[in-house]
């Protein structure tokens, strides 16, 4: 009987051990650009208030709209380049100009970006704030280069 208290023991303590790391993993997993630009998520992970979700509703439609603009000047530069490149005689300053386009749309949608968490976080209180800081820091901090 003993034996049967100290199996049924021991299958517990396992069991509580991989609960735990499981749910240790899946806290650690970091927040993708999905779910921080989904405003049901980011109402339930903020504690959002109605007008809050709805102002930072907006704010995420306005930010799709400049994105979705700056990623055609940036698809068109780039198509252009390739163009380019298909030539048998490749114009470099046209290279060069193409990449250059490229450039700037991205640093306007980096620009557009960091606007847009500036106006969300001026919508939360200090606690919604403080974690959406980091949130933030996280996608930030945790993201590759190039990765969408």
């Amino acid at each position: 009987m003993k034996k049967t208290w100290g199996l049924v023991a021991l299958i517990a303590v396992v069991a509580a051990g991989v609960s735990f790391a499981v749910a240790r993993w899946a806290a650690r997993q970091p927040v993708t650009a999905t779910q921080l630009h989904d405003a049901a998520w980011l109402k339930r992970e903020l504690a959002l208030t109605g007008p809050q979700a709805g102002e930072i509703g907006k704010l995420e439609t306005e930010l799709r709209k400049q994105l979705a603009a700056i990623c055609q000047t940036h698809c068109e530069a780039r198509f252009a380049l390739g163009d380019e490149l298909m030539k048998s005689g490749v114009d470099t300053g046209k290279c060069a100009a193409c990449v250059e386009r490229m450039n700037a749309a991205q640093a306007d949608a980096e620009r557009a970006t960091l606007a847009h968490i500036l106006k969300v976080r001026a919508l939360l209180t200090d606690k919604q704030a403080q974690r959406y800081a980091q949130i933030i820091h996280d996608q930030v901090c945790t993201m590759p280069m190039g990765a969408p």
